[in-house]
Parts: structure tokens; C-alpha cells; sequence
């Protein structure tokens, strides 16, 4: 009977096109609901109890029966569920629609009753929940409701609505608990493909929470919560705990609360496809960044680069907008830009110092300095100033994923007031930046190798400065500050003019070994000259080593040595610090920060290769997702010697080197006005197709050689050359190269499709330009921009003849085209004599 009304057969499940239905069996008391894509079945029991029996996805039994899901309160130490032992509930069947009233349970001093509603619909079912508390008490937890899925096993975890993921394999304890701050979440199986949808829709001024927990029995609960009040961590910030309760105890008054889940069951490779990867795994690609990729994201407005077992969150990072980039997700990018105003707010001081870390408590914290109202501090092992730069370079290129230019407004001027915390730092009018330890004596850090006793001039650290004042600059443009932008550039310019300086000239050079050092302190003396890989990579990929042989030459030798070593990925250095350079917990050589291997700086390695031989950064990034798939990536860092994954501070940062691919090898490289494409591909990845959200819309990304092509809303562009563009209704815009306004647009008369294809768009004024266009019978508007002003060109078009064209003070030059038919037609705009 189940089967034929639900259009599953259990353990093959096919799709049946049915309508919705409810049935209910009078004397077993049993409902039993399926939405018409047969894809979700519910049984309800209300013989004397009231809860979910069977919840069957996709063909599969996927709760206990014994247990279900129900309603239920923890008061006075114990629990009271609608499981058993109440009176049983008025069932009413209305078409699609069955109401479950006088559901009556309680204890400890507190009652309640509920009734739920749920109503079937073609490809999802809503379940109405309204509970009234019939007398005020304080409750220990709640049910709202629980569900009690039938193991681990079900799910390989969820993905929730801050961006994040609960994944199955780090609730590795009986006991083990994960809350958050969330009414959403997407549990999958990557074997089976299925995933079931969760989503509350609470009462207005109602909170929401989800806790997962790993029971004895093996089951794994999602226990949903919706309160007056936000409930609170009840051990300092912990949202992850072992065999404690997770959320302090609230009080509840007399009165109703209502949530409305609605529950789907959709296809895992239909709802995640991130397209068609040649050369590469997708599928492992697909779950590296919906696990490690958001992994990181610990709760609503705390989201870093470590994750939510170890519970930290270090601002002295700049890759969080990064990760956004890779893992695609609008959730996950909300709650990033809600992350960093709660860091604007409650991080930094009315001087500009962003304190370097969120943690649960105050382990880590330089003593006085953890807030517990908010859980921000200073690290224990010294002022780690990267959080300056760090925490600019976020707000900038999280401006370019959201292009809210309102909102970076609200960012001016703590970023400004941030900047020129570190700007004060010119102690010597050099144009470098001073760390506060003056020497490695004081065994104090300054950036995120924090147990490296980095002084003085820190080249990491003013790297990273050079990236932010230049990325800055640019957002200062687009807010129309053209005076703060040319100030924050000629910093930038004096920055890296004495970073290159070769070392006995003040500078960080070293021509003797062909690298950057890391530091020098104020005697002269120069340190960390042992070839130290994030500081070499930051010097290439941010743009201050752009001499070509000096490139050559650092990337020749990592790549040598990682042969030599057959590395998986790049270490933290390739040489010994000396021993008055490090902690003693980096002692002997290789151990630890003193030549592990941290994967959290693989994005700045496949940029630095990128342009020069993309095969060496595919290479380590194939390595990785091997990795990923024997590990899953579980491990703080991987040991020089063995190879071997170690360390209990799992860091959401290994997912960077993937980070890499799509920015680096894709080339998709979200702008604040535009989507732009500049990739680097390998023969064996050409062909790849990869769909990508942004702002809204969807992106089809052709990536193949020579020429790739973006699809979005009905346009195409194609080109063999770097290009961005950025659909708004009828109208598209193109940019050729990295330009960040406009070379074209074209604004077709009607929605038709159109498809524009740049065979020549030379950067310079006068250079002439050449492209075809295929569309619809439609008239399309053309502006052609950054031409010689007041110049005469020729324009060449299907519908007229070859013209004489003056362009007008701005540069543009604008003329109508018709396109008729499916060929293509040709245009051409050259100068005149």
C-alpha cells in the first residue's frame, strides 16, 4: 500500500508522477503522507503517541522507528517527548492537508501542547508546528522537533544555512555535539545521492538553532530549537562539546510559538552540480569544498579558516573571501559579510588593532585580552599584525563577491582606520612596516607562523600590507575616493620598491640564494633566510616580484626541491630556522612550523605557478584531492618525513589549494561589477564546464583552448583572452582583459538569446576592434568605450554600409544593429588617419 501511494519501492527507488497524497488507517492510527514526486514519505503515529515513524528518501528508511522524530522538553534533568505515554491526538484529513491536534505532554513543571499540520505538495512537504506552553518554567533543551536519524552512516553530513557544514565523521564520539545558529539544513548521502532539505520558518521575532549530536546508540539527532531569546553557549563559546550539554538553560512564559518546516528530497548531483571537470575528479572536487571548504564556518557571523571542533577563527588570515569563491554558496557568503561587520564591531579598537583570533575560550588568549561576550582576543604567542592587512584584504575581495557597495561604505572607515594603524608602523621613512618585537630574543610572533619568533621588518607581513593597500585602493575608487585610493597606492609603491631592495641595501632580497628572507632586525642582522615559502609566494603572487628571473628562480627551487623530497604539497620552509628563531616545540628540524607541511597557503602556490607553468600547480592539486579522498584532509598539517596527516586542529585552510583551481587554473575571479575570466589550463582540462552562482545568477563557464566562453541569462561571450561581463536585464557588458568599466555593451530590443564572439580587442585607444554577434531577430544597441575622444573610426556592420563613426568626449561611440536570423554577422571599429 506504501508503495503504490508514495510511487517508491524500498531500496529502488524510482520517481512516479502522482499527485500528493494522505491516507489514514483509523485503527492502527497511522497517517501516512508522499508528495507527488514520490521522492518523500512520511508515517505518523498517534496511538497514544504523536511521531514520525518512517521518513523514507528516495527509497530509503533514513530515521529509527523506535525513536523518530518528535516533540519533546528537557526540565528539571528530564526529558518528556511525545514519543509515548500521552493521550492520543485528534486527527483530521482535509484533501492535502492533515491536522494533528491536542498533542498534550510535559513535565518538571512545564506543559505543553501542540498541533501540527502538514501538507503535501508536489515536490516538498510543509509541517506546521504550533506549541503553546501552558505554564512558565525553565527548560534544560528542546525537541522542536528532534530527529533521530537511524546512524551515522545515513548521512555523510549537512550542509546548513550559515554557509557551513555538520559533517558526520567529526562527530567521531558518542556524545559528541555540534550546535549552531541555523533552522536550515541539506543532509546527503554521497553514496546513494540523496539528500533531504530541512527548512524552519519560525514566527516573526523567533530564534532559531540546530544541535547535532551522536548518540551511544550510534544514531545521529538533529534537535531543532525556536525560542523567544537566542539561545546561548553554556561552556564559554563552545558550539562543539563532548558528553556536556551544549546551550544553557531558558526560561519559557505562557503563550505560542510556530515554526513551518518545509522538507524535500532531492537528487545530491542535481541540487550540487558544479558542472563537468575534465582532467580532474568533480566529484571529489564537489565534496573537498562542501566539507573542508566550509568547515570552517563556525556559527552565524563567526566563520574563518579553522573550524568548529577546536572552535578558533583567526583573523590573521586573508583567504575567508576566498573560500567563498570556490565554495559558491550565497549562504555562505551572507554570513561572511555578517562575520566581518560583527568584526568591525566588536574586533577592533577605536585605534585600528584588529585582534587576531575568535576561540570558545581563554586557552590561547594573552592573559586579560579574550572577551567572553564575544570570544575575540590576542594570541598568546605575540601581536600577530597580519590581522591588519588580513582584515582588509577580506572586506575587499568579499566586496568583489557581493558588489554591495552600501555595504562596504559601512566598512570605510574601520578599513581605513586599520590601515593606518600598520601605516604608523613606517619607523624608518623606508616604506617598510615594523612588527612590535624588535628581535627573535623577545620570543614573541608577529604573523600566522606564530611559533616562528618573526621581528622587526617582517617581509610576510608587509606582503601582505602590499596586497591590502592595493586592493583597498581599488575599493576606495569605486567608492569615488580617488584621493584616498592615490594615497593608499603611492604606500604600496614606496612598500615594494624597498621590499626588493637586496638585502644589504635594507631590503628582503637576498641575490646570494635567489629568495626573499623573512625578517631583519634592527642590528642588520637578517633571519629566516632558509627559503620560506609563504613569504615567497606572497612576494609573486602579490604582485611585488615581478621581475621574471627573480620568479624563475624561486619557483625553479621549491619545484627542485619538492622533487627531491617527492612532496605532496609545499612545506611552511624548505631549510632549518635556527634555533634561536623558534619555539622549542619546532625543534629539531623538520617539526612543526619548522618545515611541516601546511596546506592553508596551496592557493598562493598554484597562483605563483600559474602563469608561468600552470602543470607544476595541477600537479600538487591533483595531489590534494588524492589526499582528500584517503584522509578527507582531517589533520592541522601533513610531517615533512612521513607524509603523514597530524595534528587535532583540523584547518578548514586545506580546502585553499582548490581555492587555487577555480581562481587560479579556472581564472573565475569575481570583480564587484563583473565576473571576470582569466584562466590557465592545462591541455587535459580543456573541455571543463563548470556552472557557477554569482550574485544572483548562474554561470555557465565554457573553459576550453583557446577560446572560452561564459553564458549567463541568455548572452554568451566568447574569447581566447582574459574577459569579464556582467548581465543586467537586456543589456550586457563586456570587459576586455581586467579592464574594471565596460569596453561594450550591447542591449538587445527583446529577450532573445545573443551570442557575441571578440576575435580582436587590442588594449590600446586606437587599436581596431573585431567581433561577431548571433541572436534572434533583434535590434541590439551598441556603446563601444575607451576610444580615442573625439576621434574619427571606421565601423563596419552586416546591415549598412562601412561608415565613418566620431567618438565623443568620453570616448564612446554608439550606433543600432540589426541581427536577423541564426548566422553570425561580422563588425569591425578601426581608427581613421
Amino acid at each position: 500500500m506504501l508503495a503504490l501511494l508514495s510511487g517508491i519501492v524500498l531500496g529502488n527507488f524510482r520517481s512516479a508522477a502522482a499527485e500528493p497524497r494522505i491516507t489514514y488507517d483509523t485503527g492502527k492510527k497511522l497517517v501516512t503522507m508522499a508528495d507527488g514526486q514520490g521522492g518523500l514519505t512520511l508515517r505518523l503515529n498517534c496511538d497514544e503517541r504523536c511521531f514520525l515513524e518512517q521518513v523514507i528518501v528516495r527509497g530509503r528508511q533514513v530515521i529509527r522507528p523506535e525513536t523518530g522524530v518528535c516533540s519533546a522538553i528537557c526540565a528539571a534533568g528530564q526529558w518528556f517527548t511525545t514519543r509515548s505515554g500521552i493521550p492520543t491526538p485528534t486527527v483530521a484529513i482535509d484533501g492535502n492537508t492533515a491536522k494533528v491536534s491536542e498533542i498534550v505532554f510535559g513535565g518538571g513543571g512545564v506543559r505543553v501542547k501542540e498541533e501540527w499540520t502538514f501538507t503535501v505538495q508536489a515536490d516538498r512537504i510543509l509541517w506546521q508546528i504550533d506549541r503553546s506552553y501552558l505554564s512558565e518554567g525553565i527548560l534544560d533543551d528542546t525537541y522542536f522537533p528532534g530527529w533521530d536519524f537511524a546512524g551515522m552512516e545515513t548521512w555523510t553530513g549537512g550542509l546548513l544555512g550559515t554557509g557551513g557544514v555538520v559533517w558526520s565523521r567529526y562527530l567521531d564520539k558518542p556524545t559528541s555535539t555540534y550546535g549552531v545558529h541555523t533552522g536550515k539544513v541539506t543532509f546527503w548521502n554521497r553514496q546513494d545521492h540523496s539528500c533531504l532539505r530541512i527548512e524552519a520558518a519560525p514566527s516573526p521575532d523567533r530564534h532559531e538553532a540546530i544541535r547535532f549530536s551522536r548518540q551511544p546508540s550510534n544514531a545521529l539527532t538533529a534537535c531543532f530549537g525556536v525560542t523567544d531569546r537566542q539561545l546561548q553557549p553554556r561552556h564559554a563559546q563552545a558550539r562543539f562539546i563532548e558528553g556536556r550539554d551544549l546551550w544553557r538553560p531558558f526560561a519559557v512564559q505562557p503563550g505560542k510559538i510556530s515554526v513551518r518546516y518545509t522538507l524535500q528530497s532531492l537528487d545530491y548531483n542535481e541540487a550540487y552540480d558544479r558542472g563537468a571537470f575534465e582532467g580532474l575528479n568533480g566529484d571529489s572536487i564537489r565534496e573537498l569544498l562542501n566539507t573542508m571548504g566550509r568547515y570552517g564556518v563556525i556559527d552565524r557571523h563567526i566563520a574563518g579558516a579553522n573550524g568548529w571542533r577546536s572552535g578558533y577563527a583567526c583573523l590573521h588570515e586573508q583567504w575567508h573571501a576566498q573560500l567563498g569563491l570556490a565554495v559558491d554558496d550565497p549562504e555562505y557568503i551572507d554570513n561572511f559579510s555578517a562575520t566581518l561587520d560583527h568584526e568591525r564591531d566588536y574586533a577592533i579598537d577605536a585605534a585600528g588593532r584588529v585582534k587576531s583570533r575568535f576561540g570558545y575560550d581563554a586557552s590561547d588568549a594573552m592573559p586579560d585580552s579574550w572577551a567572553p561576550a564575544t570570544g575575540y582576543y590576542e594570541a598568546q604567542w605575540g601581536y600577530l599584525l597580519d590581522s591588519q592587512p588580513d582584515y582588509v584584504m577580506c572586506v575587499a575581495e568579499q566586496f568583489d563577491m557581493t558588489g554591495d557597495l552600501a555595504w562596504v561604505r559601512g566598512q570605510k572607515t574601520t578599513c581605513e582606520r586599520v590601515l593606518e594603524y600598520m601605516l604608523r608602523r613606517e619607523g624608518a621613512g623606508d616604506g617598510l612596516l615594523e612588527a612590535l618585537p624588535r628581535s627573535r630574543q623577545e620570543a614573541k610572533a608577529s604573523d600566522w607562523i606564530d611559533i616562528v619568533w618573526a621581528s622587526h621588518k617582517n617581509a610576510l607581513l608587509n606582503a601582505e600590507m602590499h596586497a591590502a593597500l592595493s586592493l583597498w585602493a581599488q575599493v576606495e575608487e569605486a567608492m569615488g575616493d580617488a584621493a584616498q585610493a592615490d594615497r593608499y597606492r603611492r604606500a604600496a609603491s614606496r612598500l615594494k620598491a624597498a621590499f626588493n631592495k637586496p638585502i644589504a641595501e635594507g631590503g628582503f632580497w637576498n641575490p646570494a640564494r635567489g629568495w626573499y628572507v623573512y625578517w631583519r632586525e634592527p642590528d642588520g642582522s637578517i633571519h629566516g633566510d632558509n627559503l620560506v615559502v609563504p613569504v615567497n609566494f606572497c612576494a609573486i603572487a602579490y604582485g611585488l616580484c615581478d621581475a621574471p628571473d627573480r620568479r624563475e628562480r624561486i619557483l625553479h627551487q621549491i619545484e627542485s626541491r619538492m622533487q627531491k623530497e617527492g612532496l605532496f604539497h609545499w612545506p611552511l620552509c624548505f631549510d632549518s630556522f635556527a634555533r634561536d628563531e623558534v619555539h622549542a616545540n619546532n625543534w629539531p628540524f623538520p617539526k612543526y612550523e619548522n618545515g611541516d607541511i601546511f596546506l592553508s597557503w596551496g592557493e598562493l602556490g598554484v597562483r605563483s605557478y600559474a602563469s608561468g607553468d600552470p602543470a607544476i600547480a595541477v600537479k600538487y592539486i591533483k595531489k590534494v584531492l588524492d589526499r582528500y579522498e584517503a584522509d578527507g584532509l582531517s589533520f592541522q598539517r601533513y610531517l615533512r618525513q612521513s607524509q603523514a596527516g597530524s595534528g587535532d586542529d583540523i584547518l578548514a585552510g586545506n580546502a585553499m589549494t582548490i581555492v587555487g583551481l577555480y581562481r587560479d587554473i579556472y581564472g573565475i575571479q569575481p570583480k564587484y561589477n563583473r565576473l571576470l575570466l582569466a584562466p590557465h589550463l592545462t591541455p587535459e582540462l580543456s573541455g571543463t564546464q563548470i556552472r557557477y552562482w554569482l550574485r544572483g545568477q548562474r554561470h555557465l563557464i565554457d573553459l576550453s583552448m583557446p577560446i572560452c566562453r561564459i553564458e549567463v541569462d541568455g548572452f554568451s561571450v566568447s574569447d581566447a583572452s582574459p574577459f569579464a561581463v556582467n548581465a543586467k536585464g537586456d543589456a550586457l557588458e563586456f570587459f576586455s582583459g581586467e579592464r574594471q568599466t565596460p569596453s561594450l555593451v550591447v542591449t538587445r530590443s527583446q529577450a532573445t538569446p545573443l551570442d557575441l564572439r571578440i576575435d580582436a580587442w587590442p588594449a590600446a585607444a586606437s587599436g581596431a576592434r573585431k567581433w561577431t554577434e548571433r541572436g534572434g531577430n533583434t535590434t541590439a544597441r551598441h556603446v563601444l568605450c575607451d576610444l580615442l575622444p573625439g576621434a574619427n573610426y571606421k565601423l563596419t556592420r552586416p546591415d549598412a554600409r562601412a561608415e565613418t563613426v566620431r567618438s565623443d568626449a568620453t570616448g564612446s561611440i554608439v550606433f543600432d544593429a540589426k541581427l536577423v536570423g541564426p548566422q553570425s554577422q561580422a563588425f569591425e571599429l578601426g581608427p581613421l588617419p
